[in-house]
């Protein structure tokens, strides 16, 4: 009789099911399973906050972009909010006044929009 642990030998044993691994084709099943329900418990619970956090972002948006909009120009002037990363200055949420002439960007809202500076830009 060996002193060493069956678990510590070298030899295939007859229960090895396909001998490669030292896994049963049984066993094999249940980690692929097991696996699969993972990740779809992991999907479940990363999209709907991801999609909550989306539209939390869009409207928080739409309302600073309403408000910049109002200030600035006539309260009836519709608006639209984009979410852009052409740039990096624009990146993030940006408020566009739509005129007749085409859109005006009026404010950059950031990657999370917040209240909008409505602060005038000058040279002095």
């Amino acid at each position: 009789m060996d002193d060493d642990p069956r678990e510590l030998r070298e030899a295939d044993w007859p229960d090895d099911g396909d001998g490669t691994d030292g896994r049963s084709p049984a066993w094999e099943r249940r980690a692929r399973v097991m696996r699969i329900i993972s990740i779809v418990a992991l999907l479940s619970l990363v999209v709907p906050g991801a999609l909550a956090t989306w539209a939390l972002a869009q409207s928080t948006a739409a309302t600073a972009c309403r408000l910049a909009v109002d200030a600035l120009a006539d309260v009836r002037t519709p608006t639209r909010v984009a979410f852009e990363l052409t740039s990096l200055e624009t990146a993030g949420w940006n408020c566009y006044a739509l005129a007749p002439t085409g859109e005006v960007r009026v404010a950059v809202l950031g990657v999370i929009p917040g209240a909008p500076d409505l602060r005038p830009r000058s040279g002095s």
